[in-house]
This record gives C-alpha cells, structure tokens and sequence, in this order.
C-alpha cells in the first residue's frame, strides 16, 4: 500500500543521518506522503499528541510496532497499535 514511498529503519538512519536531524527527516518523510494517503493535519496532530503522552514510546519510535511515532501517525488506514485500548483509530482511505 505504501510502496511507493519508503523510509529508511532505524539503523539505517543511524548509520547516515547525523545526530539530531531524525526529526527533520521524519517531516520531510510526512510531507512526501500523497494526499490519499496522509491524514489531515489536524488528526496528525491529534495522534502525535497522544503518541508523546504514551508509556510505549521511545523517542521516535513505538516500541510496540516499531514504527517512527511520526510515520505511523501520518498515514490513513492505521491505528495505534495497543491491542485492546488503542489511543487513536484509523481512518479509511478513499
């Protein structure tokens, strides 16, 4: 489904970004994202929030999926992945 634009892991990023600029990378990553597949801005920012208050976060990273917080907050179709208490729904492509 998101094929088309890809992001580099974790180690990767280690391995060619210098210290500090992840988060840079990440919104540029988000910013890629087409319109069909990004969520509003609103709802990102919704998500984000929610993300930054979660016990399961590491930095960028969801320590339940793997996901980078920002990546997954971004797109439609996904959820936050707590199994039985999600902090935020998908919402449905179109």
């Amino acid at each position: 489904m998101y094929e088309s634009v890809r992001i580099l892991c974790r180690k990767c990023i280690d391995d060619v970004l210098p210290e500090g600029e992840l988060i840079a990378y990440l919104d540029n990553y988000v910013s890629s994202l087409s319109e069909d597949v990004r969520v509003s801005k609103a709802v990102y920012e919704k998500r984000l929030l929610a993300c930054a208050e979660c016990r399961h976060r590491l930095e960028a990273t969801c320590t339940l999926c793997g996901c980078y917080c920002q990546a997954r907050a971004a797109k439609k179709g996904l959820r936050c992945p707590i199994p039985q208490n999600p902090k935020w729904t998908e919402e449905p492509m179109q």
